[in-house]
């Protein structure tokens, strides 16, 4: 078994770290598996950081994201593949042997382009160089029953969707129940199917930098074919492109990575020039760059986070993006209210939630969510509602987002919050945004990844009464 590693505060083995070096691309893949399972990391983070320290030309370097994020969106349907060719549960394996067998059954599933057998030879050979040699004879044996034996019959999507949607379509059992009970079978695997997909980089000008045709005009230099957004002004889609910080213009600040949804918040909020927001979960700071350039110059925006690494993060994406007007602050949005009482005409919650609206772009969401962390987030998600409230002016606008869509994080906290704060009321966006309104009740906005081709995201727009 390997050597070296470390024990988490979950009890998970974590892998020993490496540096990035000369490794092969398998090598750093297998290593930013392991950390993502062990660590709950995210890990485009992770890939981000361990791509900016290799030595990897670019086609090396697309094979590692190709994996890292294939492994994980289809980990259920690797792992359905798996079991029958298994003397033990999956479960019962060494991490790093059972991320190997999800690496090398990866690519002889989806990665047609390359031959059985170097797969299998290759993830044998990655196995000894990792420390797993003694393991390497099972993986060996493994893989190439894998590769032999005929594939499992598929279970019926409209006879059988559960058990299609637990194996070959690769969610978790209880979200695959959930989402069948509450929104039926077709909808469901509308929905489970688009989070499959592999969704195009989407960026947004930064317009107190750039204009959008300077900046579409250094995409298409760039990259091989750049689309403008279907719904945010100032949006490009395309493929192909690697990690967003080697497009040229990135480093200048020119634009940022943010799915069109991301931006429906801020376009909910009706920005004026002048006006002061209170940006109260800011996170990277990519909602507070798009405030600051609607409010231009004379605005302000009062970016916080109680998180010290988020405020270091924000503060570089401010100096990158040029945001003058943006000022982090750390400090906790549920204390919002009683420190800035009536002072923001605009205040925006992004608020944290389970992220279950971003899994064609965070596949490693649906492995570690679990039903109970839905009702914890919707609570924390009241109180930050409840305490940047108080931080509205009179006639002012409270806009509450998550991207996620589930009832518990979404309608729930709205309707609880309107219940114990009767001043405040739903009212609906404007007419630029009604594609994306829920008929069945004013003011709210969603997005669904089977629907618009996004992120899944809710938006509610609550007005302050005028006394």
């Amino acid at each position: 078994m390997p050597a070296g590693g470390q024990t988490s505060r979950r009890g998970r083995r974590v892998p020993a770290p490496v540096t990035a070096g000369r490794l092969s691309a398998r090598r750093i893949a297998l290593d930013v598996l392991g950390r993502v399972e062990a660590t709950d990391a995210y890990a485009n983070v992770l890939l981000d950081t361990r791509l900016r320290r290799s030595a990897l030309p670019r086609p090396d370097r697309a094979l590692v994201t190709e994996l890292v994020y294939g492994v994980q969106r289809w980990r259920g349907m690797l792992d359905w593949r798996l079991a029958p060719v298994l003397d033990r549960p999956l479960a019962a394996l060494h991490p790093t042997v059972r991320q190997l067998l999800r690496l090398g059954t990866y690519q002889l599933a989806r990665l047609t382009r390359i031959p059985d057998f170097a797969a299998v030879d290759e993830t044998v050979s990655l196995a000894r160089e990792v420390g797993a040699a003694r393991a390497s004879g099972y993986v060996n044996a493994v893989l190439r029953r894998v590769a032999a034996e005929p594939r499992r019959p598929t279970p019926d999507a409209a006879g059988d969707p559960l058990a299609y949607w637990i194996g070959p379509g690769s969610h978790p059992a209880w979200l695959v129940e959930r989402w069948l009970r509450r929104l039926g079978r077709e909808e469901a695997g509308a929905l489970m199917n688009a989070n499959n997909q592999v969704p195009p980089l989407t960026v947004v000008v930064n317009r107190l930098k750039a204009d959008t045709g300077e900046v579409e005009r250094i995409l298409r230099g760039a990259v091989p074919e750049v689309v403008s957004g279907r719904f945010i002004p100032g949006s490009f889609a395309f493929r192909g492109a690697g990690s967003p910080r080697d497009l040229p213009g990135f480093a200048q600040g020119l634009f940022l990575p943010m799915d069109e949804a991301g931006a429906l918040p801020v376009l909910a909020l009706d920005l004026a020039p002048g006006q002061h927001v209170l940006d109260a979960c800011a996170g990277g700071g990519g909602k507070s760059a798009l405030i600051a350039a609607c409010v231009g110059p004379t605005g302000r925006v009062i970016a916080l986070d109680r998180s010290p690494r988020a405020i270091r993060r924000l503060s570089e994406a401010t100096a990158r993006l040029g945001l003058a007007s943006v000022h982090p602050t750390l400090y906790d949005a549920r204390e919002a209210g009683g420190a800035w009482a009536g002072r923001f005409s605009r205040v925006l919650l992004d608020a944290p939630c389970s992220g279950l609206g971003t899994l064609r772009r965070r596949p490693e969401i649906k492995w570690r969510r679990r039903p109970e962390d839905l009702p914890r987030a919707a609570a924390l998600q009241a109180e930050l509602l409840a305490g940047v409230a108080g931080a509205v002016s009179p006639g002012g606008l409270l806009i509450y987002s998550t991207c996620s869509l589930e009832p518990e994080e979404t309608d729930e906290v709205i309707n609880a919050f309107l219940r114990r704060h009767t001043a405040f009321a739903l009212e609906a966006p404007g007419q630029d945004l009604q594609v994306f309104a829920d008929p069945a009740r004013e003011g709210i906005l969603r997005s669904w990844p089977h629907r618009h081709d996004t992120d899944g995201f809710f938006v509610a727009s609550l007005r302050r009464g005028a006394s």
